[in-house]
């Protein structure tokens, strides 16, 4: 059974209405307690007198009515305190004077009364001066809303919670007492993060996770005046992503402990101090970061490959003369997929950062005779043919390695010759949160020349590619890619990262390399589903836990393996893919017998 807070928020959000904090907490306030603010001004002797004639009527030696503790289990629908600690003080007053008592309503007195309010998900666009008279409120949490700024906050706040809101300049006036300001997934950048230095210059502890801080120094010129700073949360942050950035804002924030919920290590701060004692300054941001891809194998093709067999098997059925001469042999033991997919192609295609889309070279599938060859040496128990491809020599449609160089300079910076029209950094950062969409697409083997008609001549010995003789036939046109599937390749891993990247060279050096070592992430069960079940736009395929996997049939998966590397060096070299095993005729003429 759903709750009022949760019936508020659903109702907020079917009719997309907007509301201030003092408009959104009288309506929350009515709907849990039946009260209705009133401007009236309280009379505590009044409301004294009437506390004691409630507790003379309900018995003032504390008797219950008869039964009432044998009652059963508390009804958890109409339970109290999931939108404040206060709530059940707040509804024992309301028992016992009415929820129209004019004392209990009054703004005078209600206000006052809260400590803890929690608030979230009910539109509130603005924190408006009517916070100012929550005089005695400690925590508030205004999380999930449509807040664009802090104007207000209550006097004696010491914690503020107001997480995804798209926050991005803090007004309010100073308020010392704050020591928490929960402001992740927000738009909060340098500018925002500057005016909550100046406005909280006591707090603890800062939490700015999935924010839009994309500099060093956004980070450190405003907090390193907070000498009470103990704990702070950046990560998911583009800053997060760029080279040695634990090392970095521990150096130059050395009051911190705490660093995206990792205490700083022994270790970390060692290489603190050898950057002190090198006096190296703060780094500068780079221009462009290296990301690279190795693909290992898929597991699983059938599933991907079987749709489109069926559909290629019938326009043949369809082309096919009245009288057909019989398949091959090799065909004729193959199963449907196999004589539909053989010597066919598969081409990758990657979304990058910016939101192009660059493929890979073509990864050709065996012929009939190979795959059969296949079949054999596999045995009964075997992986059938198809099923399994090995995609470490596939690259760049040149043959070279799946390695890009991002740009991830300021917005206004010229890089590789173009000016970003956004920042670089901070898109990036969306897109590892997002993942790496990757796409298979297959193309079917180009159809044969009819039998007695002349096949394409070769070009000319030192003549141009492409150049045809005089009696060549016209290449066969090639048929189209069909869209297969894809996958989500989780990469969130890299915007919180904990451990320093030092590695012992620069330690021994006594500083620190223009780049750390790659930072390495090896994904082997990526699920990839067929195009009808993926969804637009693409939308993160949560890679299989082991025991789902184990309990999976191999039919109903497709698994691709892959190495990730940000941070990334020289680029291996692509892998040439095993010859396929040459079957033995005699094992082949028995099995015929």
């Amino acid at each position: 059974m759903q709750s009022t807070m949760q019936a508020l928020a659903m109702s907020a959000s079917r009719k997309n209405v907007s509301r201030n904090f003092k408009e959104a907490f009288a309506r929350v306030l009515l709907n849990e307690t039946g009260v209705t603010l009133s401007a009236g001004a309280v009379s505590q002797e009044s409301m004294d007198r009437e506390l004691q004639m409630a507790l003379r009527l309900a018995g003032y030696s504390g008797d219950t009515a008869a039964g009432a503790a044998d009652a059963g289990p508390p009804d958890e629908s109409n339970k109290v305190g999931t939108w404040s600690d206060d709530a059940e003080e707040l509804m024992k007053l309301v028992q016992q004077l009415g929820p129209r008592n004019p004392n209990l309503s009054s703004e005078q007195y209600l206000k006052p009364f809260f400590r803890h309010l929690c608030l979230p998900s009910l539109a509130i666009r603005e924190l408006d001066d009517d916070v100012a008279r929550f005089a005695r409120l400690k925590f508030l949490d205004v999380s999930q809303n449509n807040l664009t700024c802090i104007d207000n906050v209550p006097p004696n706040l010491k914690y503020l919670k107001a997480y995804n809101n798209p926050i991005s300049q803090i007004s309010c006036k100073p308020t010392p007492s704050l020591c928490f300001l929960g402001l992740g997934y927000s738009k909060i950048g340098s500018d925002g993060l500057e005016q909550a230095a100046r406005r909280f210059k006591n707090l603890l502890s800062l939490d700015l996770c999935f924010s839009e801080v994309a500099n060093f120094q956004e980070v450190v010129t405003p907090l390193a005046p907070l000498p009470k700073l103990r704990h702070l949360c950046l990560a998911g942050s583009p800053v997060g992503v760029l080279p040695f950035y634990r090392v970095q804002v521990l150096r130059w924030l050395p009051q911190l402990h705490v660093l995206d919920g990792v205490a700083a290590a022994d270790e970390e701060q060692a290489d603190v101090q050898m950057l002190v004692a090198s006096s190296a300054p703060l780094r500068q941001r780079p221009q462009t970061l290296r990301f690279g891809l190795q693909l290992q194998k898929l597991v699983g093709l059938r599933r991907l490959l079987e749709p489109v067999a069926e559909a290629i098997l019938a326009e043949r059925s369809k082309r096919a003369p009245a009288e057909e001469a019989a398949p091959p042999a090799e065909e004729e033991e193959q199963d449907d997929i196999v004589k539909a997919c053989a010597s066919g192609s598969l081409r990758l295609k990657l979304e990058l950062p910016d939101g192009t889309w660059t493929e890979t070279s073509e990864y050709r599938f065996r012929n009939l005779e190979e795959l059969a060859a296949i079949k054999a040496a596999a045995g009964e128990d075997g992986p059938p043919p198809l099923d399994e491809i090995f995609l470490a020599g596939v690259g760049t449609p040149v043959k070279e390695p799946l390695y890009f160089d991002l740009d991830v300079g300021e917005e206004g910076s010229e890089v590789h010759g173009e000016v970003l029209q956004e920042d670089g950094l901070l898109r990036l950062a969306r897109w590892l949160r997002k993942g790496l969409v990757v796409k298979f697409f297959f193309r079917e083997a180009p159809p044969k020349a009819p039998e007695g008609e002349a096949a394409a001549a070769p070009p000319a010995s030192g003549g141009a590619e492409g150049e045809e003789g005089e009696n060549a036939a016209p290449a066969p046109e090639l048929p189209e890619e069909v869209d297969l599937g894809g996958t989500v390749l989780a990469l969130n891993a890299y915007l919180w990262r904990s451990g320093t990247d030092v590695a012992e060279e620069a330690r021994a050096a006594g500083q620190l390399p223009e780049s750390p070592a790659p930072w390495r992430l090896e994904v082997t069960d990526a699920q990839v589903v067929l195009t009808k079940d993926f969804l637009q736009p693409g939308v993160q395929v949560p890679p299989m836990d082991s025991k789902a996997a184990k309990k999976a049939n191999k039919d109903d998966i497709s698994l691709l393996s892959v190495v990730i590397e940000l941070h990334a060096g020289d680029a291996p070299p692509l892998q040439e893919e095993p010859p396929p095993p040459v079957a033995d005729p005699k094992a082949k003429a028995k099995a015929k017998k």
